[in-house]
This record gives structure tokens, C-alpha cells and sequence, in this order.
């Protein structure tokens, strides 16, 4: 392990191998995210007091195992995405630079608290800590946190109407300004143009605890009935008893239910084709039932 400090401010960084973040020298830094797999350090910045968030390729944090260049390029394909999805939800894209060692991705930095915050919460105290942002959205009013997920599903539908695939999405994607009530989507990085296919295998980008069962397949398509799955998941996460998909877990109405059931029906084809009739069936079941939701 190699510590260099980075910022003006002189905050330390831990990493596997040696790297120049001079780059970094004219900033104060005021948080670091380097516990990522993905090959990506991440930084809270201070400039010309203003603050943003930098999303970094190019240097081996103690996370990642594979090659350099493919993470570098793997960040430039996600500044593609960025350009083309631009929504009130999603943190603001601003700009993309390249340096000798690396390449980067600069946004406005949002207030928030991601729902998947693995770096400061092991998996035991993420569900059970009173701290966790999992355990305090969970201790929301069910009314709110049906808001939360309806705005997930509007964002979802825009992606579809796009034309994107949402690779790689999870409880991690979302952060929660409890404060103000605000909600962003992060982490976009892996969404893909559809037609999508899984070359990976079992090993597919996302979260075990949300990926449909054709991101385990080789070569199987990726489609919206995918996204589906992982968005009907994302309920039970929040309203229901997560991996226990038992009515008597659920918070909300049984048409609800019912309708994220099918959503996570294990053949692909036995849930709703498309992001924007399950998010259709979902809001009139909640105007149909304002009072049981």
C-alpha cells in the first residue's frame, strides 16, 4: 500500500501503486470515495468555492484488480452517456478532461446520502445501524418512500425512452438529501444503448441483491424487462421485507404488490416488456387507492 497526499489541503490517499495527482493541487478536497471495484477514485473538491464531485480513472485504488486502460475507457464511454441522459433527478454533468495518466469526469457535487454507503457501513450495520441512510430512509413515512420510488420509475421510463439499458443499477445509484427531502441518481456510468447483451456471464455488472436472472447468463439480452426486475427489487427494498417478497412484509397495497410480483417473474417475457407499463401500472394503482398505498 502507498499513501500520497492529494489537494491542496494535503488529504491522503491510499493506493496500490504510485500516481501523480498534481493535477489535484489547486483544490481543497473534503471527501474521498476510493473503496470502488470499478477501477474509479472519486472526490469531493472545493474551486474557487464551489463545490464538485470528480470521478477518476487512471489510478490502482485498493479495490481494483483489473487493468488500468480498461477502467480509463470504460469512464470514457460513460461520458457518452452522460451527454445524451440529462433529467432534474440525475447529478449534473458538467465536463470531461484527459490528462497524461488518466481521465476524468467532473459534476456538480449534491447533498445526499447514498443508500448503499458500503465505505462507512458494513452489510450487517447497513440495515440495522440507526446512522445507515438504508435504515433512516426505511423509517420514512411509507407515503415518502413510495415518492422516492415513483421518481425512480420516472427516471427509469425517461432512460427507456432514450433508448438505454440500465446496466449496473442498484440502492448505490440513489442518494437521499434527508434534510430537504431531495432525491438524485447517481453512477450512471455503465447504462448502455439498447440492443444489450451479456458478454460477461455471471459475473454481469450489478448487485446481486437486485440483478434479474439473464445477468447471470451469457449472451442473454439485457432489455427493459430486466430493468423491470431490478426496479420491482428496489421496492421490496424499500417497502417490503427485501429478500423476503412475502405480502406479509409489504407496506403498501396489494395491487402494488401484485404488480411488482410480476415485475420479478423469473422468464423475462412473464413480466411487463417495458419500463413504461410497469411505471403506468404502478401510478394507477397509486391514484386508484390514494388512501392505502
Amino acid at each position: 500500500m502507498i499513501k500520497v497526499l492529494v489537494g491542496k489541503n494535503k488529504r491522503t490517499l491510499e493506493l496500490r501503486e504510485n500516481h501523480n495527482f498534481d493535477w489535484l493541487n489547486k483544490v481543497e478536497i473534503f471527501a474521498i470515495f476510493n473503496q470502488q471495484d470499478s477501477g474509479n477514485i472519486s472526490f469531493g473538491v472545493i474551486s474557487n468555492g464551489e463545490q464538485f464531485f470528480i470521478k477518476y480513472a487512471g489510478a490502482r485504488n485498493l479495490e481494483y484488480t483489473g487493468e488500468i486502460q480498461a477502467a480509463i475507457e470504460r469512464l470514457k464511454k460513460a461520458e457518452e452517456v452522460y451527454k445524451h441522459i440529462v433529467h432534474q433527478n440525475l447529478t449534473p454533468f458538467l465536463s470531461a478532461f484527459q490528462i497524461e495518466q488518466g481521465f476524468g469526469l467532473k459534476f456538480k457535487w449534491v447533498n445526499g446520502e447514498c443508500m448503499h454507503n458500503h465505505w462507512d457501513f458494513t452489510p450487517f450495520e447497513k440495515y440495522n445501524s440507526p446512522y445507515s441512510p438504508f435504515v433512516k430512509l426505511r423509517n420514512l413515512p411509507l407515503k415518502e418512500r413510495i415518492s422516492i420510488l415513483t421518481k425512480i420509475y420516472e427516471f427509469a421510463t425517461f432512460v427507456e425512452a432514450k433508448g438505454f439499458v440500465m446496466v449496473d443499477f442498484y440502492d448505490g445509484s440513489i442518494l437521499y438529501d434527508f434534510k430537504n427531502g431531495e432525491f438524485y441518481i447517481c453512477d450512471i456510468d455503465f447504462f448502455r444503448k439498447s440492443p444489450v447483451v451479456n458478454n460477461i456471464g455471471e459475473d454481469f455488472w450489478g448487485s446481486t441483491r437486485y440483478k434479474a436472472p439473464e445477468e447471470y447468463q451469457l449472451n442473454a439480452a439485457i432489455t427493459s424487462a430486466t430493468n423491470v426486475y431490478t426496479l420491482a427489487g428496489l421496492a421490496f427494498a424499500f417497502i417490503g421485507g427485501r429478500s423476503d417478497k412475502s405480502f406479509e412484509k409489504w407496506e403498501a397495497s396489494k395491487n402494488l404488490y401484485n404488480i411488482c410480483l410480476k415485475a420479478l417473474e423469473n422468464n423475462p417475457s412473464n413480466r411487463f416488456s417495458k419500463i413504461s407499463s410497469f411505471y403506468h401500472e404502478w401510478n394507477e394503482s397509486i391514484l386508484g387507492s390514494p388512501l392505502h398505498l
